[in-house]
């Protein structure tokens, strides 16, 4: 059955316009011309835009446009798989967190669960400091190339080499980042440059001022992404099944 678009963008309650942007995107499947030249939307295309809106709660465009590519080619599984792997994202984000919160000493029970890094003040591989904080040895490397922390280079073979105190500053900066991400902030860099210069890597009253911050930040996507994710497997249900209900 051939639906009109403004009766699809009324239901969703937005405008043609971004109908047409979403198609443009490929976030729904090819759409089909009628001998007038008009678009051609059936119940697919529905739910196809009915997900997008759904899932823009926990995730950005080009996320969705990457899983729903999958969901078209009935690659349902690797669509859900896609989607597990933000969770796990997520899920590695908390743990950085708490490891930032318990390192500040501003939680007696997290400091249990993650001790206090010691390290006994030796130099440090960029492999160590990626172990003992959680943040991948790719960002560490893209902040000590941008100025934010200065690593030390070895005599012997040039690797950058770190100690303890520049996991504090790597702690610091993770938890300014996810800071500006809670106020949506997309450039972090001279962001925490510039905060940096207010307070420095060691101040625990501005981590603890940031904390419920972060927190409500952390909870807010996951509920966004669990909720997103809802949809997508209603979604991948449908495709799986070939059968798509009467929206209109």
């Amino acid at each position: 059955m051939a639906i009109r678009p403004i009766d699809i963008a009324r239901k969703l309650g937005i405008s043609t316009t971004t109908l047409r942007k979403y198609e443009e995107f490929d976030l729904v499947p090819p759409v089909s011309r009628s001998s007038s030249g008009y678009r051609v939307y059936t119940n697919e295309h529905i739910a196809y835009f009915i997900c997008v809106q759904e899932m823009m709660a926990g995730f950005d465009l080009s996320q969705i446009a990457k899983t729903l590519k999958e969901v078209m080619a009935k690659k349902t599984d690797i669509a859900l798989w896609m989607a597990n792997k933000a969770q796990a994202d997520l899920q590695q984000e908390k743990k950085i967190f708490e490891k930032i919160i318990s390192n500040l000493g501003c939680n007696d029970q997290l400091r249990k669960k993650h001790p206090i890094i010691k390290t006994n003040h030796k130099l440090l591989t960029i492999n160590d400091v990626s172990r003992e904080t959680g943040v991948p040895t790719t960002t560490i490397r893209y902040w000590d190339k941008v100025g934010l922390i200065s690593s030390q280079r070895s005599t012997e073979n040039n690797y950058r080499m770190f100690t303890s105190e520049h996991i504090k500053q790597i702690l610091t900066i993770y938890a300014l980042k996810l800071a500006f991400k809670a106020k949506r902030h997309k450039h972090f860099i001279n962001l925490i440059k510039e905060e940096l210069k207010e307070f420095g890597y060691n101040d625990r009253d501005r981590i603890i001022e940031m904390k419920i911050d972060i927190e409500n930040y952390l909870n807010k996507v996951n509920r966004a992404q669990i909720s997103s994710i809802a949809a997508l497997y209603h979604l991948c249900v449908q495709v799986d099944m070939n059968h798509f209900e009467n929206y209109i």
